[in-house]
């Protein structure tokens, strides 16, 4: 996990950090290089660690099992618990507005869901289809 210095910076500069980061990200996007600025500005490990919490996020608003979750993404329990008890205190809308009119991340999450379409689903034949199909 990156860690963050523990140096401290004055709230009046984190703040305008902040306001930055969310500018550049903006222009990027109306300027069709949201990719690039985020594959430039982020290392490999923190974009796994953004890719497994939307994921976590997209998963518990499907009502997975936390448990499950724990075992497709090889993250801690405490970890789904946290981002559960966020999401029971509506945390996170915005997210799942924005994931359930993608296909390739309900497509891509069945495929984990299925260990890449090796394995059949949990129980029931086409438990997976039924769970995702208001999203396609």
């Amino acid at each position: 996990m990156p860690h963050v210095s523990k140096k401290k910076l004055k709230k009046e500069t984190l703040k305008q950090l902040d306001k930055k980061l969310v500018s550049t990200f903006e222009s990027a996007y109306e300027g069709r290089a949201f990719a690039k600025v985020f594959r430039e500005l982020f290392t490999r490990t923190e974009k796994i660690m953004f890719a497994k919490r939307l994921a976590i996020v997209f998963l518990l608003s499907k009502e997975i099992p936390q448990h499950r979750i724990v075992d497709i993404l090889k993250v801690s329990p405490s970890t789904v618990a946290k981002m559960s008890l966020k999401l029971e205190n509506g945390k996170f809308e915005t997210i799942i507005k924005t994931t359930k009119k993608k296909n390739e991340l309900v497509n891509f999450i069945e495929f984990l869901l299925t260990a890449g379409g090796t394995m059949s689903p949990i129980a029931g034949r086409g438990r997976w289809k039924r769970i995702f199909k208001d999203l396609k």
